[in-house]
């Protein structure tokens, strides 16, 4: 379970050169090497099967229509993604997701943290490898799911110890966040420690005397660190208040939200292509594909704003997100899987009746805010977060007030 973890949780963020293979490539070793150890994990048929067959048909079609045999990569990785599900309720089913899963999740999480913190330090100019040797920081904060979900199952089994807090490990994340100039994952992160303050301060009034300090403690890293790290720390905005005002002040350049603004247009691109043909509505224009098959919606959608499209047209594919991937990709049928996947998990998390079911819940849902973001399901790790039985249904688990094996 250690070496699936590591290899699940730390190498997720890992590209070789734009492509991120690497995780796929050692998860399917270490499957293969179970298959040789007589380990083998049994072919279940349950819908994760039949979503990762329907996943490998669009492959296939998305294969003929780049006319790109590379597109073969696909078909492992969800023949990967099957039995990496396989094995997570193997684990579950022989009790061997306990508090010390939790603990590992944890620390591998952290691990992919310091990792990914580390870069820009060695690294001159972060945007040198972002996208090339790792994922973009707007799919690589996904991480921050598994972090705080275990956190809390920590917290929480230990009767909310301050001991259990882990208080230097949140602030070296909150320090990743600046480094990075991630507003989705520091936002979140104070959120959640909000929600430990709320949850906390109604057990002891001491408990509220010790976590008030430590919320002054967070805000003053994060202003610490702009101040250190960059050169003109008001860019990235001094203090949390002036990033939020900034975008209302006069003489704002279109520039200077162009992220934001290109994330509103691709959902507007991929309204306009999903509902441009039956076919494209129910079955989209296969896996992969949107990378160019979106580009004229993109272009037209772009242009009836006033604002240049002369990047989409060079013969690079485009940047998506997940969700312009799931919609434009495989269409109605691709999104009614994954609509199907977070009811069932969270039908599994609150069955859990646990005291957390709303942080799992919330993490559960927060997947949504990073398929607006970035693309996220360029890894087996997103897949697994959503999955019925997956990483944040068994966290879940761990807290619940009924301990008997649930099926």
């Amino acid at each position: 379970m250690r070496v699936f973890l590591f290899i699940l949780i730390v190498t997720s963020g890992f590209q070789l050169f734009g492509y991120a293979l690497v995780d796929v490539l050692l998860l399917t070793g270490f499957i293969l090497l179970l298959a040789i150890q007589n380990k083998s994990l049994k072919i279940k048929i349950n819908w994760v099967l039949i979503f990762c067959i329907f996943m490998m048909l669009q492959s296939i079609r998305g294969m003929y229509v780049l006319g790109d045999i590379r597109m073969l990569y696909w078909l492992i990785f969800f023949v990967t993604l099957y039995f990496s599900h396989q094995y997570f309720m193997a684990l579950y089913m022989k009790s061997k997701i306990d508090l010390d899963f939790a603990k590992r999740v944890f620390n591998f999480s952290m691990l992919y943290f310091i990792i990914y913190g580390l870069l820009p330090i060695f690294i001159e100019n972060p945007d040198d490898f972002q996208g090339i040797y790792w994922v973009s920081s707007s799919a690589a904060f996904i991480i921050l799911i598994p972090l705080l979900c275990s956190h809390y199952v920590i917290f929480e089994r230990s009767g909310y110890s301050f001991s259990a807090l882990k208080i230097p490990s949140l602030l070296i994340y909150l320090i990743v966040t600046v480094l990075h100039y991630s507003r989705t994952g520091m936002y979140l992160m104070l959120l959640y420690l909000l929600f430990l303050f709320i949850k906390t301060a109604a057990l002891s009034i001491k408990k509220i005397v010790i976590a008030i300090p430590i919320i002054f403690v967070a805000f003053f890293v994060l202003d610490t660190t702009r101040q250190l790290y960059y050169d003109n720390s008001s860019s990235t905005g001094a203090t949390e208040i002036a990033q939020l005002t900034g975008v209302f002040e006069e003489g704002l350049e279109a520039e200077e939200i162009e992220s934001d603004i290109g994330r509103f247009l691709m959902v507007l691109s991929t309204y306009e292509k999903f509902t441009s043909s039956p076919k494209e509505f129910f079955i989209g224009s296969g896996w992969y594909t949107s990378r160019y098959t979106l580009k004229p919606y993109e272009t037209a959608t772009r242009n009836s704003f006033g604002l240049p499209s002369n990047h989409i047209n060079s013969d690079k594919p485009m940047q998506i997100t997940s969700f312009a991937a799931i919609i434009s990709d495989t269409g109605f049928v691709g999104l009614l899987f994954m609509i199907y996947f977070f009811l069932k998990s969270s039908a599994q998390i609150l069955r859990t009746k646990s005291r957390g079911v709303l942080i799992f819940l919330g993490f559960l849902y927060v997947n949504w805010l990073f398929y607006l973001v970035g693309n996220s399901f360029i890894s087996i790790i997103s897949f697994l977060f959503v999955f019925p039985g997956g990483i944040i249904v068994s966290l879940a688990r761990l807290t619940q007030k009924d301990k008997k094996l649930e099926q």
